[in-house]
């Protein structure tokens, strides 16, 4: 597990970063990471974390450097390795999380996405697995429980309505239909999909909705939950 710079964003207070790392740390133990990695750009930072912990696993470096990746372990064999991208510039998550993908055939890449006006730079970089920041942990929980929930990417000021993307999870009920007759039991307008490799779709093309696609749609906000159950599985409701 790689995280790139400060840390995955905690809303408990702290003492410091070295706090925060520590918590995380703990965490992914119970979850049964085993083999965790720190990468920060601050120095002190690093220091604090290590000075806390038995095994010194938080490095200072460049997130972005593949020498200093490899340095790290990125590249080691026998390792399902999940790299995460979580510093507060989106430039830096998207070259960090292209070079675990193109030059270490990384699958398992997550980032943060800080400005939401990037998101389809993202996509367009086959970067599928993202986080806005302010989500919050209850909002994570459930959705690696196998529940997605809608994520709203723009409010129409004053309209009480949202431009909304879900993301179709794993035996959702929406597996299979064809996109341009989908058929929704809310007032709504489906714009498209974006797929798991980042390829946009409209509306009004006949083609299968799939698992990982990301759904776009216009709808009032009180839909909210009439639009997560409808797009899961019987298994995830």
């Amino acid at each position: 597990f790689f995280q790139a710079d400060d840390g995955i964003r905690d809303a408990q207070e702290s003492r410091g970063l070295g706090d925060v790392y520590k918590r995380q740390y703990e965490e992914l133990l119970n979850y049964g990471f085993e083999d965790v990695i720190f990468i920060d750009s601050d120095i002190e930072k690093v220091k604090n974390f290590n000075y806390n912990i038995s095994n010194s696993i938080a490095f200072f470096g460049d997130s972005s450097s593949p020498e200093f990746l490899e340095f790290v372990g990125i590249n080691r064999v026998n390792s399902e390795t999940i790299f995460v991208a979580m510093t507060e510039s989106d430039s830096v998550n998207l070259i960090s999380c292209e070079i675990a993908k193109l030059k270490y055939n990384l699958v398992n890449i997550v980032s943060i996405v800080n400005s939401k006006e990037n998101l389809s730079l993202f996509n367009a970089y086959g970067i599928t697995e993202l986080f806005f920041q302010g989500r919050s942990i209850l909002e994570v929980i459930i959705n690696s429980a196998g529940v997605t929930l809608p994520v709203s990417l723009l409010d129409i000021r004053n309209k009480g309505t949202s431009l909304w993307s879900i993301k179709i999870p794993k035996d959702s009920n929406a597996i299979g239909m064809d996109l341009s007759k989908l058929n929704l039991p809310f007032r709504a307008i489906v714009l498209g999909k974006v797929d798991s490799k980042g390829n946009p779709y409209q509306s009004t093309e006949n083609i299968d909705i799939e698992e990982g696609d990301n759904i776009l749609i216009i709808s009032s906000n009180r839909n909210e939950e009439t639009m997560t159950r409808f797009f899961q599985g019987n298994s995830n409701v």
